[in-house]
Formats: structure tokens, C-alpha cells, sequence
């Protein structure tokens, strides 16, 4: 099993109560028209940032650790399963080699015994893949909680109407680069990481 963290790429809007949500473009007009906007959203007034998301999710140490936490357990879920799987492979040689002896009784118990040894494998991966899939959905939840959290504290004060996600291939064609908030914001989210894993380590030293 080899699944990689697929964290969301960060598209957090602060619009004003007035603005209507608009529909992704769906062909190349649509999609240069919404670039030409540009100019409709600087004269109107409306503040807006951006973030390059790829630059986040490369550099972010929260995604750094997450993405080695799961790689550790997809390793030992493949132990687990090699296991299970040698010591299965193991009693199935070992009836083979007793079947020239079997009565037809005992040659059904032992193919009774080999499929449900095929099951119990079968179930121990869905749980395995379960768990770990689980696992995964949360560090998905928390890393887009903690990047919304830190927008809305970034943003506090009201100077952005709107933060939008940049990459490339994207809706967004083209976007000043006067507007990019990327660093700043990356900063503040390692610190606030950073900061946590310590308090949590204090927490952890103090029981």
C-alpha cells in the first residue's frame, strides 16, 4: 500500500458580506476574462493577497512531519503484513507436505483452514489500510485548521477582502507580485508549529 499525504491546496476567501461567490471558469475566455478582472478589483477598492500554495506545502514543517509520520507507518504496516503473510505461507508448506498422508476429512480441514487464513489476511489489511487512511484524514483536518486559524489572526485587523491560493495551472492566471503574502505567512505558521511542539513537550516532561 502506498498512499502519500494529499493535503487540500489553501483557497481561504475573507469577503465582504456584498460579494457574490463566483463560479471557476470553465474554457480559456472565461479564464482570461477573469484575469482582465484584475483591474475591475483594484479600482472597486477591493484588498486583496495571495499565497503560492506549492511554496507552503514544500515548506511548511507541520506537512514536513506529517507526511514523515505516515511514511514511517506505511512501513510498519508493511512489516505487519509480511508477517502475517510468512507465517501464513508457513502453515500452508506444512500441509502440503502432511496432504499424501490425509484422510479426505482432514485434507477438507486443512483447505477449511487455509481459507480462512485468506480471510483473516484480507481483514488485517482493510484494517491496516482503515487506520492508516484515518490517520491521514486528520493531519488533513489540522493542517487545513491550522492555516485557516492563522489567516483569520493574520488578517485580524480587516486589511485583506480576500486571500487567494496561487499556483501555477491554476484559475488564477496572474496576480502582482506586490500582492504575495507567501513568506510572511509561512513564517508565522512554522512559529506557531514550532511553538507547539514545544509546549507539548513541556506538557509531556511535566507528567
Amino acid at each position: 500500500m502506498k498512499n502519500s499525504i494529499i493535503l487540500s491546496a489553501i483557497a481561504v476567501l475573507f469577503l465582504l458580506s456584498s460579494c457574490n461567490e463566483n463560479q471557476a471558469p470553465q474554457n480559456q475566455e472565461e479564464m482570461i476574462a477573469e484575469a482582465d478582472s484584475t483591474k475591475e478589483v483594484e479600482s472597486s477598492g477591493l484588498k486583496v493577497a495571495f499565497i503560492y500554495g506549492d511554496t507552503i506545502n514544500t515548506n511548511y514543517r507541520f506537512l514536513i512531519d506529517a507526511q514523515d509520520e505516515l511514511a514511517k507507518e506505511q512501513g510498519v504496516i508493511e512489516e505487519r503484513i509480511n508477517r502475517k503473510l510468512q507465517k501464513a505461507e508457513k502453515r500452508a508448506m506444512e500441509l502440503q507436505k502432511q496432504a499424501p498422508t490425509m484422510t479426505q476429512m482432514q485434507v477438507q480441514e486443512a483447505q477449511l483452514e487455509l481459507q480462512n487464513l485468506d480471510i483473516e489476511i484480507q481483514q488485517f489489511q482493510e484494517r491496516l489500510a482503515t487506520d492508516f487512511r484515518k490517520r491521514e484524514a486528520e493531519l488533513q483536518v489540522e493542517y487545513t485548521d491550522r492555516v485557516n486559524k492563522m489567516l483569520e489572526e493574520y488578517n485580524a485587523d480587516g486589511t485583506y477582502d480576500m486571500i487567494l491560493n496561487f499556483q501555477p495551472g491554476g484559475n488564477l492566471l496572474w496576480i502582482k507580485d506586490s500582492y504575495d503574502i507567501t513568506d510572511e505567512v509561512l513564517t508565522k505558521l512554522n512559529d506557531q508549529y514550532d511553538a507547539d511542539l514545544s509546549a507539548s513537550a513541556e506538557d509531556k516532561a511535566t507528567k
